[in-house]
């Protein structure tokens, strides 16, 4: 049997800080990305990783995005969780979790690809026992995020360190998570909430969680720049993933 677990991608979001760029209507996850939409990008990702479950957790734009998965041919299974009304990333996360029952998951963000090891990553959170494994990336300049603090050695979270005004490396959540679902769900939670700033802030004395900081390649289209240096970046970062596994 496969260690490799079920992936969630929380696809929801409405892209308002991309609306200038893609114009009303198109939701985030089908944004054009070298000539494609950005989630068959994270979905070829994924294939290339040995993923074999996926769970998109989907709100505005759900029907676009539902009609072009059907013309699409993937090895992947996929399963549809649709939210109602806007849940932010905890209730999404958790409303996934509970509809889809898996005892652990890998969630990403719908709007982020990376270069991280999602095989080692898993065997990583399932070698630990941790409750949550979070995928981090060390930046030059970490002033524009809150920053990692981890013991080097078990990779323990110590603490979630605020924006500081002075430029300075460090590491930062990359908004890859391994999670375990029993243990989270077991929190008595509000139905909309953040899932870092809400719930994994406030939650670092009760649970156990880990940092994995092997993640060397990061891009985030939810900002216009971003959104256009993913053009160039986002094909040749697949392009080596599938050479590399």
């Amino acid at each position: 049997m496969s260690s490799m677990l079920p992936c969630m991608i929380l696809a929801g979001g409405l892209g308002t800080r991309l609306r200038p760029v893609l114009g009303e209507g198109l939701p985030k996850a089908m944004a054009s990305v070298g000539g494609q939409p950005f989630l068959a990008w994270m979905l070829r990702w994924l294939e290339q990783q040995r993923v074999t479950d996926v769970v998109l957790s989907l709100g505005y734009g759900c029907g676009e995005i539902v009609d072009w998965l059907q013309r699409q041919s993937l090895e992947l299974s996929v399963t549809i969780i649709e939210e109602d009304e806007p849940l932010g990333t905890g209730g999404a996360i958790m409303h996934a979790l509970r509809s889809y029952g898996a005892p652990r998951m890998i969630v990403l963000n719908g709007d982020t690809i990376t270069n991280l090891d999602l095989p080692a990553f898993a065997g990583f959170f399932n070698a630990t026992s941790a409750d949550l494994a979070i995928a981090a990336t060390s930046v030059p300049d970490a002033s524009r995020y809150g920053t990692l603090e981890f013991d080097t050695g078990s990779k323990r979270l110590i603490a979630f360190e605020e924006k500081r005004p002075v430029a300075a490396p460090g590491f930062i959540n990359a908004g890859v998570y391994a999670v375990d679902a029993a243990r989270l769900l077991g929190f008595d939670l509000p139905k909309r909430f953040s899932f870092e700033d809400d719930f994994l802030r406030r939650q670092i004395g009760s649970l156990d969680m880990r940092v994995f900081p092997d993640i060397t390649e990061f891009i985030d289209i939810g900002i216009p720049s971003d959104y256009a240096r993913a053009q160039q970046v986002v094909p040749l970062m697949c392009e080596r993933s599938a050479h590399d596994s």
